[in-house]
């Protein structure tokens, strides 16, 4: 027989498939199988919390051949979702080449479920042991929820008029106006006081109230904008909000002035024994405990007094003994100690004692008395008018008038 050159050819192309073990048949008709899954519905649309909804899955015929040894099954379920059917579905064979087959499942949301995206895979198989196909699918079902949100609704002082050197009680009221439960609920102060900066409140719900409390040393004067940021957990997870408060500190240095000085005997001489006595006086609006007064003074005797406690507007004596070795006029340092909330607190001031020489004549007795008249005058009407002012400032920010003004012609 005589063979040309095409007959070699496919002679020879025979033999290579057959020596490779693929059968031409089966090759021909994995061609033509063809299955694949189409998510008809998910139902309801819109899933929410501890909510029940079903997927739809529809298996269709999509090639020549009736697929056989069909596989459909759930491989991944996030943690916030439940499937109540079985995972796997097994289907033998379709029963004709336009067969489908509808699947529905049957799953419910956790009640902690977190809102948002949610993906399930899935994982579809079919044909024979020789020839075997797998697709992979994912389904998206999104999970609704409600937002918290809580914001600062009002804001109080303790004392109402703050004055440098007090120290305040804040509170800050925390309303809820969202539609979820805000919990973990902390409140940020950054006032850059001495104090409290962190309020925990714990859970707030839907239109209610919980009240931030906080409690610092109010230590320099003017108007400070103060960051609060509100931190919290709501249907969405984690959140942080950031507010601003004004808060004025008025100028004073301190609560604790030196009302007045006493010197006995008024003119002392050198070799005298005196005794000083410092009025001190509470002129804040809160009680002021553990107050002690020191007077460095160059002399020998006391040097420390102990008051103790002083409520507004009431003053306490701090007596000093000792003996003037040495004459001349001495300015003496005085501090005022006290404790608050906040630990020790310091006022400094001074006064002067003027010690008389042995030998000094009735003249220099008369000029000295003048002298300390006319300084006591003027402390005096200083004191006072420092309290005036005080008292003024206090009406305009009330929106008072003064007694002038009160007054009908």
């Amino acid at each position: 027989m005589k063979l040309n050159s095409r007959s070699i050819c496919s002679f020879l192309l025979t033999l290579l498939i057959i020596s490779a073990g693929v059968p031409t048949v089966q090759a021909e008709s994995s061609g033509d199988e063809c299955l694949r899954a189409v998510v008809e519905d998910i139902s309801p649309s819109s899933v929410g919390r501890d909510e029940e909804f079903t997927v739809g899955i529809s298996l269709e015929n999509c090639g020549t051949q009736v697929p056989e040894n069909i596989t459909f099954e759930i491989i991944s379920v996030p943690s916030d979702i439940i499937v109540i059917e079985d995972l796997v579905a097994y289907i033998p064979q379709f029963v004709y080449q336009n067969s489908e087959r509808q699947l529905r499942y049957h799953m419910r949301t956790t009640p902690d479920a977190t809102p948002g995206p949610h993906i399930i895979k899935m994982k579809l198989t079919y044909g024979t042991d020789s020839v075997k196909r797998t697709e992979y699918y994912e389904v998206e079902v999104v999970i609704t929820g409600e937002h918290a949100e809580p914001r600062i609704s009002s804001i109080s002082t303790d004392p109402e008029y703050i004055y440098e050197g007090d120290t305040v009680d804040l509170d800050l009221e925390i309303e809820n106006f969202g539609e979820s439960i805000a919990k973990s609920v902390v409140v940020n102060l950054n006032h850059g006081f001495k104090g409290i900066t962190s309020s925990t409140i714990g859970a707030i719900a839907p239109e209610d109230k919980q009240t931030a409390l906080f409690k610092f040393k109010a230590n320099n004067s003017g108007t400070f904008d103060i960051p609060v940021i509100i931190e919290y957990e709501d249907d969405y997870g984690i959140q942080k909000d950031e507010y601003d408060i004004k808060i004025t500190v008025l100028d004073r240095k301190g609560s604790l002035n030196l009302a007045s000085v006493k010197v006995n005997p008024v003119l002392p001489q050198k070799d005298d024994t005196v005794e000083l006595t410092m009025r001190i006086e509470n002129s804040g609006d809160r009680t002021i405990n553990s107050i002690r007064v020191y007077a460095d003074h160059p002399f020998q005797g006391l040097k420390e007094s102990f008051i103790g406690t002083l409520d507004p507007d009431e003053d306490g004596p701090a007596v000093f003994t000792f003996v003037a070795d040495q004459s001349g006029e001495f300015e003496i340092p005085v501090t005022i100690t006290y404790i608050d909330d906040f630990g020790e607190e310091q006022v400094k001031t001074k006064v002067n004692v003027i010690i008389m020489k042995q030998d000094d004549g009735a003249g220099t007795i008369i000029i000295v008395l003048l002298l300390l008249a006319v300084i006591g005058g003027l402390a005096y009407n200083n004191y006072r008018t420092k309290k005036s002012k005080d008292e003024i400032i206090k009406q305009l920010m009330k929106g008072g008038s003064s007694p002038a003004e009160d007054t009908e012609e």
